[in-house]
């Protein structure tokens, strides 16, 4: 996979490719699966694209839209709350769909999901969007175990779609979940954070060697640091990520890897100041910058990556 741009003439799409996703705008895509996050760009590539190996396949079954090779898939449904009957029930007829299908579809390992739904801090307690998201999840996941759960991110769109997205990469073969050891694992968080723990794990190794690493924020233990400024977030931030780098699965890899890092930020004014330690930590890396909400609101950015293994590229 890569990051790279294609709104102009500078990047012709490859024609291996498995699935192409942009955030807002127009961009030249002919892959077998597009997906539009519906969300601000702020800087960097204008897409992600996910390459194949070997022949395709695409189609639609019921809600999901999807596009695989003989060993991954990307798959993606998009639900209007509205019909569903607000955030919860929505949540929980996609991941009851997202259930059903990957029981079906030849690739069982969830390896990586992206949920955006809109005005995620929205509410009070436990009736905040976020929360009420967490809670129709798991109704509709059921109770995988927690080696099973994959690395995710959820984000609040700042601008009104009244859509829940739910995309996902799965694999023919299983995966490894990896923790963070200055974290709580999400699915323990303590009941003060919600009627119901996230449903995923800080990382997963695919089978690849790649690592895909969950949105992460300024979270040590399960609370939340440095409420108001955004530099020492930014740090904690990055040490979170540090430290997921250095579990002993990633560390003994000795092939050459590179990340893809894409960065969610609530005032689009941070992006300065974040880009310029990027480009100090994670020189070439070329991040995406997007606007949006983190599931709390105390948090002011988050980032996700992906350690790409060069060899697999």
């Amino acid at each position: 996979m890569e990051y790279c741009e294609l709104t102009s003439s500078k990047k012709a799409l490859r024609g291996d490719a498995l699935c192409v996703i942009h955030s807002g705008g127009r961009v030249d895509s002919a892959a077998p699966l597009t997906i539009d996050l519906q969300m601000q760009r702020l800087g960097g590539p204008s897409a992600e694209v996910w390459y194949a190996n070997g022949p395709v396949r695409a189609g639609r079954d019921g809600i999901v839209r999807y596009a695989h090779d003989d060993q991954l898939m990307v798959a993606v449904i998009e639900e209007d709350e509205r019909a569903c009957g607000g955030i919860r029930s929505c949540a929980e007829i996609v991941y009851a769909a997202v259930r059903k299908f990957q029981e079906e579809c030849g690739f069982p390992h969830l390896l990586r999901m992206w949920n955006y739904l809109d005005a995620i801090n929205e509410g009070a307690g436990d009736t905040e969007r976020y929360r009420q998201f967490c809670v129709g999840r798991a109704l509709g996941l059921g109770k995988p175990s927690h080696k099973q759960l994959p690395a995710a991110t959820a984000i609040g769109r700042q601008q009104p779609t009244h859509q829940l997205q739910v995309f996902w990469v799965a694999a023919r073969n299983g995966g490894t979940a990896i923790e963070n050891s200055r974290q709580v694992s999400a699915y323990h968080y303590p009941r003060e954070h919600g009627p119901v723990s996230p449903s995923f794990s800080r990382a997963m190794i695919a089978p690849d060697g790649t690592v895909l690493v969950s949105g992460t924020a300024s979270i040590v233990g399960h609370v939340s640091q440095h409420e108001g400024n955004a530099q020492a977030q930014l740090a904690e931030t990055l040490r979170n990520l540090a430290a997921l780098m250095s579990h002993g699965s990633v560390r003994s890899d000795t092939a050459r890897y590179q990340d893809l890092l894409k960065v969610y930020v609530r005032d689009p004014q941070l992006v300065p100041m974040i880009a310029a330690q990027l480009a100090q930590t994670h020189p070439g890396a070329a991040p995406i910058f997007l606007a949006g909400d983190v599931c709390r609101r105390e948090l002011l950015l988050e980032i996700e990556c992906v350690h790409l293994r060069l060899e697999h590229r």
